[in-house]
């Protein structure tokens, strides 16, 4: 069994980081293996704002990755110091959502096989 960390760096609707993070994941799990955090980071921390949409047009991320994350007992976790910065507040955070320094992203690299960072890239 493989370990994997992803590292969401990428907000929720300008990219589709979350998606893919999610649908690979999910794929990643089906294969035996297992997904042991991920760490939300730059303006990936706004993934973890639970926004409630009263329409079926707009895809609800908060509502995937608070499930993924609950069925598959995954942490998840956001920079704090990004998280001070864009001044989300923890009551808003989605169901299992906490913030963490980078010591917890060091933690979470070295409990890990493999680290797979997503974003658009630079």
């Amino acid at each position: 069994m493989v370990s994997f960390a992803f590292v969401i760096c990428a907000e929720p609707y300008k990219y589709e980081a979350i998606d893919t993070a999610i649908n690979l994941g999910e794929a990643i799990i089906k294969k035996g293996h297992e997904i042991s955090g991920i760490f939300l980071y730059g303006s990936g921390v706004y993934n973890i704002k639970n926004r409630a949409f009263t329409y079926d047009s707009v895809r609800n991320i908060s509502k995937r990755l608070s499930q993924f994350s609950k069925k598959y007992n995954t942490k998840l976790s956001a920079c704090s110091t990004w998280i001070s910065f864009t001044g989300i507040q923890p009551n808003e955070f989605i169901d299992g959502g906490s913030q963490e320094g980078l010591g917890g992203l060091s933690d979470l690299i070295s409990q890990s096989d493999k680290v797979i960072f997503f974003g658009p890239g630079g």
